[in-house]
């Protein structure tokens, strides 16, 4: 049984393109989005957060804040949507020669199938079609949200159509398989089988790997055959810096990879860490690959990705929990969680959330700097090391760790730990901004309103019934504001060490510090007794 909730029965609409139409196979997808505004609105996603839930008990707050880690926050930037229209261009360029309407994908399919038969030679019969599509890598590090992301975008088209007038056709849209820990081309294409089987209701899976003992090169063709024979838009691979690093693997992959975007008309995606950046040379040395290039994922120090990234947190920050919430961080505290995060979202994220758990379990139910020092030195022990490399910004240091896994946050035991030792979502009224007078206001502060879709969409949001003059001094001064924030904290790195305490140094602290009363407290009576007597909190 099929177990997808993406579904639908095709439906033909007009893809606006000559060579386009006439493709069920393009016709029955969404049609393209045009317009970034709408776009980012379409992507943008928000937890559920009333005022109702602020006065809940605390530990009801606990877990409302893990919703922000559910994968119910996500804030489009301009990265995303480049993105997506990578992917709607490889999907779509990729399937104008697979045309079932022209019998194009039945000849991909009978020469596949000679060529596992081990009939090549008998292929040049039928016409010679040149299928060539286009690829790319997204390469960049632990966290920076490019596996979320690509997700997100891809959850926009439905996974199976089916098309009735096509003796019910199956296609699929795109296939997401991860690449096994153990880096074995054998268990990656178990993990295709059984991706294909849960969205299908096949039994591909028990087929190829649980029946009978099947070579890799088998495997692989069994994976190009179910491919065709389901019209895959494309196969993304995820995690692939997993795959053993010797040349042999890596020639047998990129040949895979070749015939599937070469002969067989099937882009792929590969999604990696910088530590697969050898498989993505070899890619882009690969005949026609390069396509469209390679893409690298994450927050650089530029004044641009910096003002983003401070987007990004404007708009998390409005999802608190905690009593003493503020509307906005201040510059102080973006500036601070730049430098502790290094503009990491993962990391951001993670740093939020458990900054707000310890500020209601202690009572202080207030977002500060400390606090942020107190969960980054305690909760983010294992990613220090690299954190620090990127503050150094030694390509060589920062190399080191390009492949290490980011702590996971396990809400109910961050709240065992600490009891033992111690805005609503995007409106659907924003209207359309991109017209001409905007532009030409954007243009006088040297600004180019395509670069800043997301940005405007969060102004018009905040300010519903802004005009266009307003809107671009905003904007103009809120990059100038990034810009001064870029060089605090490249002074701050360069000129002092992080100011992140070491919990083994709190006892020497001032002793009005609420890290140094905690290091004297030898237990949760203790702490909660000090706090009283020195009135943080109140005795109920």
């Amino acid at each position: 049984m099929k177990t997808t909730q993406t579904s639908v029965t095709a439906s033909y609409s007009d893809p606006g393109l000559a060579e386009y139409r006439g493709n069920p196979l393009i016709e029955a997808l969404p049609q393209i989005c045009v317009d970034d505004i709408a776009l980012a609105k379409a992507l943008a996603s928000r937890p559920a957060h009333s005022e109702a839930e602020l006065n809940m008990h605390a530990n009801l707050r606990i877990h409302a804040i893990a919703k922000l880690m559910d994968g119910d926050f996500f804030h489009p930037l301009p990265s995303h949507l480049n993105l997506e229209k990578k992917l709607s261009l490889m999907i779509r360029s990729g399937y104008v020669k697979r045309n079932p309407a022209k019998n194009l994908d039945k000849e991909v399919i009978q020469e596949n199938y000679l060529k596992t038969q081990g009939k090549e030679a008998t292929i040049n019969v039928f016409p010679t079609t040149d299928r060539s599509v286009q690829s790319t890598t997204l390469i960049g590090c632990s966290g920076s949200g490019k596996t979320t992301a690509v997700k997100k975008i891809l959850s926009t088209y439905p996974q199976l159509i089916e098309h009735p007038k096509y003796n019910m056709h199956q296609q699929l849209t795109y296939v997401f398989v991860e690449c096994p820990s153990n880096g074995d081309l054998a268990s990656l294409c178990s993990n295709f089988f059984h991706a294909v089987d849960e969205v299908l209701g096949t039994v591909y899976h028990r087929r190829y790997t649980q029946k009978i003992r099947i070579g890799e090169k088998t495997l692989l063709q069994a994976m190009k055959q179910i491919a065709v024979d389901h019209s895959i838009g494309v196969l993304v691979i995820d995690e692939i810096q997993h795959l053993q690093d010797t040349k042999e693997k890596r020639d047998f992959l990129i040949n895979f990879f070749t015939e599937l975007t070469n002969t067989l008309g099937i882009p792929v995606l590969v999604v990696g860490t910088p530590k697969a950046t050898g498989i993505s040379k070899d890619l882009r040395g690969a005949r026609r690959e390069i396509g469209f290039g390679s893409m690298h994922w994450g927050i650089s120090k530029t004044e641009k990705d910096l003002d983003r990234w401070r987007g990004f947190v404007r708009r998390l920050w409005r999802f608190q929990w905690v009593k003493k919430r503020t509307q906005k961080p201040s510059e102080d505290i973006l500036t601070h969680l730049f430098v502790l995060s290094q503009g990491i979202i993962d990391i951001t994220v993670k740093i939020f959330v458990i900054a707000q758990i310890r500020a209601i379990v202690s009572g202080a139910e207030e977002l500060t700097i400390p606090l942020l020092d107190t969960v980054y030195t305690e909760e983010m022990k294992s990613v220090h090391p690299m954190l620090d490399a990127l503050r150094s910004g030694i390509v060589s240091e920062i190399e080191k760790y390009s492949d290490l896994t980011l702590p996971t946050v396990d809400v109910d035991s961050i709240v065992d730990e600490l009891y033992d030792n111690v805005e609503q979502e995007l409106e659907e009224n924003i209207s359309e901004v991109e017209d001409t007078e905007l532009k030409s206001l954007l243009k006088i502060f040297g600004l180019d309103f395509k670069d800043y879709a997301t940005e405007i969409a969060l102004l018009k949001e905040e300010h519903p019934d802004i005009d266009n003059t307003v809107l671009a001094r905003k904007l103009a001064a809120q990059i100038e504001t990034s810009s001064q924030s870029l060089k605090s904290i490249k002074a701050k790195e360069a000129t002092s060490e992080s100011k992140v305490v070491p919990f083994n140094k709190w006892s020497k602290l001032a002793h009005d510090d609420l890290r140094y009363i905690h290091s004297q407290s030898k237990t949760t009576s203790e702490l909660h007794k000090s706090l009283v007597e020195k009135g943080l909190i109140i005795k109920v």
